[in-house]
Order: structure tokens, then C-alpha cells, then sequence
């Protein structure tokens, strides 16, 4: 996109430098009579200018005589600098001649000669046309003299275009360079990824003495062959528990690879300071558990998220001690994260520590976590927040009994379906669905009759179907004495297809 932008701009500017400059070039001419004893080369001395140029101005080819009497158009050649000549042709006339221009020096002046007629304009040199025609002028001294005698305009658009293709050309060089520099580190990288993969596997299932060969070391040194041989040996180890895992920890730590992820740790990039964090917590290198504190709560998202998982694997006992702190974030994405790195330490703290917090993310985690995990004992906290004001708040707690699936808790839910709204009615119906209590019946058999969104009849009909015989019965004596849009929900509510 953006070398496209930028070609996008040189063109423009040649496009805009040629229209002004050759616009400009027309503007102003000279109407020089021809006598009877003139040519071509005389004319062109007269006026300092190439004789292609008059017959390129008049549409001559260059056998074509003029003939005397003929009106030639002759372009005013930068006329602050030769007004001095002008003066002297018109001094040795004496035939009257009309000059109309802007500039006070040259007005009420006859001559028989030539009459022009201009805007006022000073005529913009071509780089073909030299003031001193020489074949034998490079192109730098052709390109200096038009550069002097142009105006600022001019100029500016030739600096701004040189610009652009320096700037094209860098760019061109520095992609290439870092496409050639990418495949050279994608060749090193495939060159060593078999040969690390067979030495890991080999130290994993082979008797060894806890010894790393010194060549091993020396190539660890390199950056390219460090990351090949550390990601082959996350790798791994994330598949693998017991004493599996604790042999590739103990490579880790002899292969002298915790100095280096102790460094990225601590890089000023947030994306190496996330991947350190990472290689941290799977090779469960504890002491640097107050480096990933401070982050925590981080701003950036991504660096958070990998921060607090990293607690989470570092700190068993007490997993999620950085929800304690009520300024803490914990997004959807933060939350999922969580719930994995709690699996993999199989150490699930009792949430009822934060049901009450007054963090709204703290509060949903805990009400989730609740829910997921079944903390039977936090249902009395948990049906308080049916309470809460926060209508996200009220929604997770409807959740989270539905998956705890006690009854206890179904009159405060039929209780709250008549304030709800839509989403959250149609959570209370399927917990209460969860909860397989016949004392629902009632409820289910109301709603079925008297709600007008199509939706929560049919989920309340599946309700009485799920209650076995007693509430399949009352589905079927509802039919019997139903309407014919009873009978279609009752109809798709006992389809099991559905």
C-alpha cells in the first residue's frame, strides 16, 4: 500500500511538472515579419534561440523556405534578462511596432519588425532548448541550467520527485534485503530443526548423565539456532506430564536457556516480553514470578492476558491472587485463557472469595468459574446476585445455577422472569430446564399459555416434555384443548430432531 502511495505521488508530480511547465512555454510569443534579404539561421541569431525551435514553433519540416512579408511565431525568451536587446532592435527601426506586456520597460514602442503579444509570463527554458545550443552539454549541465532558470514552483516539484524515487528505490532495497535476510533464516532454521528434534527426543527417552555436549552449547549462542531448539522443546513439553515434562525442564535449564528467557522477559518489546512470559511459566521458573507481576494489569491486552496466565502456572497456591487488586481487567478473551491455565495446574481456588467484588470482570469470572466448576457451596452467594442492578451481572448468576443444576434456587429464578428481558428469560427457562425439578411445571405451563414470544412458549414446552411422564402428560391434555399455534409449538417442542 504504501509504495503504491508513493508511486502514486511521482506520477502525479511529473504529470503536474510537465502540464505547468509546458503550458507556461506557450503562453508568450513573438511575431516576427520576415524581409526580403532574412532566413532561418539569421532569425535564430537575432533572437538567441535554435533554429529546430522556430521550425518546430511555425510547423516547418527542414526544407521549407520562408518567404518575405511571412509572420513567424518566435517564443519570448526570458525577457528580464534580454530586455536590454529588445531596446536596441526597436532604437535602430523606424517602423512602428505595437508591444503589449505587463512589464512597465517595454510599452509604447514601434517596430516593423515583430509584434507581441503576452500575459506576462516568463517563459520556462525546455531541457531542450539551451539558450546556447551545444550537442556537446551532459545532461547534469542541460539538467543545471534548467533547474537555475526555472521558477520556485518548478523546482519544488523536481525536488519532490527526486524525493519519492530515492525514497521508492530505498524502499525497494530495504524489502529486498529483508526477504533475502528471511529466506536465509528460514534455510538456517529447516537446516537444524530435524537435528534438535532427534537430540531432544534422544535426551527425553534415552538414559543420559545430565550432560550437554559443549557443540550443542556454542550453537546455542546463535539467536536463529536458540529459538529453533527452544520452540522444539515447548513443543514438546506441552504434550507431555510427570517426569516426561521434568526432564525437558531440566534440558532447559542445563541447555542455559532460562538466562534468555529471563531477558525476553524483560525486553522493551511488549510481543518478546509476552513469549518470555510464556517460557517462563512452562518451565515453571518460579523466582521470576515479580517480573511478570508487574504486568499483570498491563494496558496492552495481549501482554495481560499472557502475564496473568503465566501467574497463574508460577503461583499453584494461590492462582488468582491478582484479582484481589479491584483496578485489574479480565476480558472474554482473559477469561477462557484462565480457565485454561487453571486446568493445566489442576489447582481450582474456592471463587467465593470474589463473588462479592465489587470489579465487574472479577465478579463475572467468579460467577462463571462457580458455575464451570459446580461450587455447590457458593449457590447462597451466587443467587444474591440475582439481585445485582447489572443486568451482566444477573445474567452470569442465571447461568451459573443452570449449570449447578440444584433446585434450591428455582423460586428466586421464576421470581425474577417477570422483570427480565428476552435474553435473559430465555437463560432462567433453560436453567430451570437443567434444574429437572417438577415443581416447575406450573411455571413452564404459564408461560407456554401466556407469553407472546414465540421462542420462550417452545423452550417452556420442552420444559414440561423434559419432567418425564407427569409433564409429558400435561403437553398432551394442552394439545388436546390448544389452538392450532399451541398445537405447532407443542408439535416442535416435542421433536427430537430439534
Amino acid at each position: 500500500m504504501k509504495h503504491s502511495v508513493c508511486i502514486f505521488f511521482f506520477v502525479t508530480l511529473l504529470f503536474l511538472q510537465s502540464y505547468l511547465t509546458y503550458g507556461q512555454e506557450s503562453s508568450v510569443f513573438i511575431h516576427h515579419v520576415v524581409k526580403s534579404d532574412e532566413n532561418v539561421s539569421q532569425i535564430s541569431k537575432f533572437y538567441n534561440v535554435p533554429e529546430d525551435s522556430i521550425r518546430s514553433w511555425n510547423s516547418f519540416d527542414s526544407n521549407f523556405r520562408i518567404l518575405p512579408g511571412m509572420k513567424l511565431k518566435i517564443r519570448k525568451q526570458l525577457i528580464a534578462s534580454n530586455q536590454l536587446f529588445i531596446k536596441d532592435k526597436l532604437a535602430s527601426d523606424t517602423n512602428p511596432v505595437v508591444l503589449s506586456d505587463k512589464s512597465d520597460s517595454l510599452k509604447n514602442v514601434q517596430s516593423s519588425d515583430f509584434k507581441v503579444s503576452a500575459s506576462g509570463n516568463d517563459y520556462l527554458p525546455l531541457l531542450s532548448e539551451s539558450v546556447v545550443a551545444d550537442n556537446k552539454q551532459s545532461f547534469y549541465e542541460i539538467f543545471l541550467h534548467f533547474y537555475s532558470k526555472a521558477n520556485y514552483l518548478i523546482k519544488t516539484i523536481l525536488f519532490l520527485n527526486l524525493f519519492f524515487l530515492a525514497s521508492v528505490i530505498s524502499m525497494l532495497i530495504v524489502i529486498l534485503n529483508r526477504r533475502l535476510k528471511d529466506s536465509y533464516i528460514d534455510f538456517r532454521r529447516s537446516k537444524c530443526q530435524d537435528r534438535y528434534r532427534d537430540f531432544i527426543t534422544d535426551w527425553l527417552y534415552e538414559e543420559h548423565t545430565s550432560f550437554v555436549p559443549e557443540s550443542l552449547l556454542l550453537e546455542l549462542r546463535d539467536w536463529v539456532n536458540r529459538d529453533v531448539f527452544t520452540s522444539e522443546l515447548l513443543s514438546l513439553h506441552a504434550n507431555l506430564t510427570g517426569d516426561s515434562a521434568d526432564k525437558l525442564v531440566e534440558l532447559f535449564q542445563l541447555a542455559g536457556l532460562k538466562k534468555y528467557s529471563i531477558r525476553k522477559a524483560s525486553h522493551s518489546s511488549w510481543n518478546v516480553k509476552a513469549k518470555g512470559f510464556r517460557e517462563l511459566a512452562q518451565m515453571k521458573i518460579k523466582e521470576e514470578s515479580k517480573l511478570i507481576s508487574k504486568y499483570l494489569n498491563s494496558g496492552n491486552e495481549v501482554l495481560r492476558i499472557e502475564a496473568q496466565m503465566a501467574w497463574i502456572q508460577l503461583n499453584p497456591n494461590d492462582p488468582l491472587s491478582f484479582c484481589d487488586d479491584p483496578e485489574v481487567n479480565l476480558t472474554e478473551w482473559g477469561l477462557l485463557n484462565s480457565l485454561v491455565a487453571l486446568k493445566k495446574i489442576d489447582a481450582v481456588p474456592d471463587f467465593r472469595r470474589w463473588l462479592s467484588s465489587s470489579n465487574k470482570s472479577v465478579a463475572l469470572f467468579a460467577l462463571k468459574m462457580s458455575g464451570v466448576f459446580k461450587q455447590f457451596d457458593n449457590i447462597d452467594l451466587v443467587t444474591h446476585r440475582l439481585d445485582d442492578i447489572d443486568l451482566d451481572i444477573r445474567h452470569e448468576a442465571i447461568c451459573a445455577l443452570g449449570k449447578m443444576a440444584v433446585p434450591s434456587p428455582g423460586n428466586g429464578l421464576r421470581q425474577l422472569f417477570l422483570t427480565e428481558g428476552s435474553e435473559n428469560k430465555t437463560e432462567i427457562i433453560r436453567s430451570l430446564i437443567m434444574m429437572s425439578d417438577s415443581s416447575n411445571i406450573p411455571f413452564f405451563e404459564e408461560v407456554l399459555l401466556t407469553e407472546t414470544e414465540i421462542s420462550l412458549r417452545i423452550l417452556s414446552a420442552r420444559g414440561l416434555v423434559s419432567l418425564d411422564s407427569v409433564g409429558e402428560d400435561r403437553v398432551n391434555s394442552l394439545y388436546k384443548e390448544g389452538d392450532p399455534v399451541l398445537k405447532t409449538i407443542i408439535i416442535h417442542a416435542k421433536d427430537e430432531r430439534i
